[in-house]
C-alpha cells in the first residue's frame, strides 16, 4: 500500500477528530493479529466480534491511529465515524483513485475463483498481476485488497461475491472496473434473492463501477446472460453451445485430469489444453483469454500460461488412493455446481463404478427441497452407480434417487460415514468417487476418514 495522509484519511471517510497534526499511515488493518507498525486500525463490528473491544490490543501492536464508532480510550488518534464499515468502504474508494492500475473484476454464481485464477495466468504473461487474497471478495475482503495494491502492479483481478442485493453495487462502485466478467447466473443463494431473475439482477450490479469504456465478457451458453439488457458497455461473449460467440470453444475432449480444444476469435486459431477437465472450464478459460486479448496478450500465448494453470484447493482435486480416484470438490456446492461436477465424473473413472457423496446444499431457502430433489435426479441421468447424501433434506434427495442410493439426516453424518466407509472397500480399481458438498457440511471430514480407511 501507497502511505496516506491521516488528514486526508479523515476527509474522505468523514470522520470526526480531535488530533490536530498530521501522520503517515503506512497500511490499514481490521485484525489485531496482523497488525503492523504504522497501520490504521478499522474497529469493525460484526454480529460475534467487535473491534473496538482490541483497541488497546492494536495499540500496542503498532497502530497509529484508529477508526471507531464507539467511545474508546486510546492515546493515538481517534477518527469517529457512525459506521466503521462503511467508513473502511469510502477509504477503499479513494486510495482506488490514487492508483495508475487496470481492474478485472469478477463475478458470476460458480466459477468464480477458477475463472479469476485462470484469468491472472493468463495477464500474468505480460504483466505484473495482483489477484484477491484467499477468498477476499466480500463488504470486508474486496476493500483488503484494493489496500493491497500500489504502482507497482499493471492490473489487479478482484473477485466480488454476493447474498444479498446491494452487495456487489458497493463493490464495483469501490473497485471501479476497466473489465468485468460475470461467469454465470445460477441458483446458488437462490433462498435469499427468490429467483434466478434477481441473481441476475444482482450480478449485473458490476456495470454501475464499470469504467463507461470498460469491456464487460460474457458467458453467452447462459440462457440470462445472453439475453441481458446490458447497456451501452462494449461486450463480447464466450460460447460453447452459442456460435455466435465472440469467442468459440471447440473439439473439446477430456482425459483424466486435461481437457484439449481449439478455439476461434475473429480470424485467428488456436488449440491447446488446460490442466482441469469439464465445460465449464472450458468457459471459464475463454473468458480469460478475451481478457488477455483485451490486454493485448494473444491466443497461443494465453493457451501456453493456461497450460500451467493451478486449480484452488478443493476444487475438483483428483487423488488415487487404494486404486480409487477421489475427486474433491467440497470449496462449496450449489445445484449448478453440484450437476456439473456430476457431469463431469464419468472423466474421472478407469472402467470402474461411478459414486456420489454429497452434503446438503445451504441457503436455498424455500427451494431446498425441490432442488435435493432435482440433485437427486441427476445423480439418476448421469449414471452414478451409487449415491450417498447426508443433510436435512434426506427425504427430498432420496424421493429424487430412490434406487442406488442412501441418505442420511444432517445429524447423523458419523453414521453415514461409517457406512460409506463398508461399501467403499468393495468397489473395483479405478472407480471415480465424487465428494460434494457446501462448505458448511464439512465434506472433507468425509473425505478424510475414508482416506484413513484406505491407507
Amino acid at each position: 500500500m501507497k502511505n496516506l495522509k491521516l488528514t486526508d484519511i479523515i476527509k474522505n471517510i468523514g470522520a470526526n477528530c480531535d488530533y490536530s497534526g498530521d501522520i503517515e499511515i503506512k497500511g490499514v488493518s481490521t485484525d489485531t493479529r496482523t497488525i503492523e507498525q504504522g497501520d490504521l486500525f478499522i474497529a469493525l463490528v460484526g454480529e460475534k466480534f467487535n473491534g473496538h473491544d482490541y483497541i488497546s490490543v492494536a495499540e500496542k501492536n503498532g497502530a497509529a491511529a484508529v477508526v471507531c464508532s464507539q467511545e474508546v480510550e486510546a492515546s493515538v488518534p481517534v477518527l469517529m465515524v457512525d459506521d466503521t464499515l462503511l467508513a473502511m468502504h469510502r477509504l477503499a474508494s479513494y486510495y482506488r483513485t490514487l492508483l495508475d492500475i487496470k481492474i478485472v473484476a469478477i463475478t458470476g454464481s460458480n466459477g468464480k475463483t477458477s475463472t479469476r485464477d485462470m484469468t491472472k495466468t493468463v495477464l500474468s504473461s505480460k504483466y505484473n498481476v495482483y489477484s484477491t487474497d484467499k477468498n477476499y471478495n466480500n463488504e470486508i475482503g474486496l476493500p483488503k485488497s484494493v489496500f493491497q495494491l500500489d504502482d507497482s502492479y499493471d492490473i489487479a483481478v478482484l473477485e466480488m461475491g454476493m447474498n444479498h442485493l446491494g452487495e456487489i453495487s458497493r463493490l464495483t462502485n469501490i473497485a471501479k472496473p476497466d473489465v468485468a466478467i460475470i461467469t454465470n447466473v445460477g441458483k446458488a443463494h437462490i433462498g435469499n434473492l427468490g429467483s434466478q431473475e434477481n441473481i441476475l439482477k444482482a450480478k449485473l450490479e458490476i456495470l454501475e463501477g464499470l469504467n463507461k469504456d470498460g469491456l464487460l465478457i460474457l458467458n453467452g451458453d447462459d440462457p440470462l446472460l445472453s439475453t441481458a439488457d446490458t447497456g451501452d458497455f462494449k461486450k463480447q461473449f464466450t460460447g460453447i453451445d452459442n456460435k455466435n460467440a465472440d469467442i468459440l470453444a471447440y473439439n473439446i475432449k477430456s482425459d483424466i485430469d486435461t481437457t484439449e480444444f481449439s478455439v476461434k476469435y475473429s480470424n485467428d486459431e488456436a488449440s491447446g489444453f488446460i490442466p482441469v477437465l469439464g465445460k465449464y472450464n472450458v468457459l471459464n478459460s475463454l473468458e480469460a483469454m478475451l481478457c488477455g486479448l483485451h490486454f493485448d496478450i494473444d491466443l497461443k500465448t494465453a493457451f501456453k500460461a493456461l497450460e500451467g494453470f493451478q486449480k484452488v484447493s478443493m476444487r475438483c482435486e483428483s487423488e488415487e488412493i487404494g486404486g480409487l480416484i477421489f475427486v474433491k470438490d467440497y470449496y462449496n456446492s450449489s445445484p449448478d455446481s453440484a450437476r456439473v461436477a456430476l457431469e463431469t465424473l464419468e472423466s474421472y473413472s478407469k472402467n470402474g463404478k461411478i459414486v456420489a457423496l454429497l452434503g446438503e446444499m445451504l441457503e436455498l431457502g424455500e427451494f431446498s427441497a425441490k432442488e435435493h430433489e432435482n440433485l437427486g435426479k441427476m445423480c439418476e441421468k448421469n449414471n452414478i452407480d451409487f449415491a450417498y447424501f447426508v443433510g436435512d433434506d434426506f427425504e427430498a434427495f432420496k424421493k429424487g434417487m430412490s434406487k442406488n442410493s442412501k441418505s442420511f439426516a444432517k445429524k447423523n453424518k458419523a453414521e453415514m460415514i461409517s457406512d460409506v466407509k463398508e461399501y467403499i472397500s468393495t468397489l473395483p480399481k479405478g472407480s471415480a468417487v465424487l465428494v460434494k458438498g457446501s462448505r458448511g457440511m464439512k465434506m472433507e471430514e468425509v473425505f478424510e476418514a475414508l482416506k484413513k480407511h484406505l491407507s
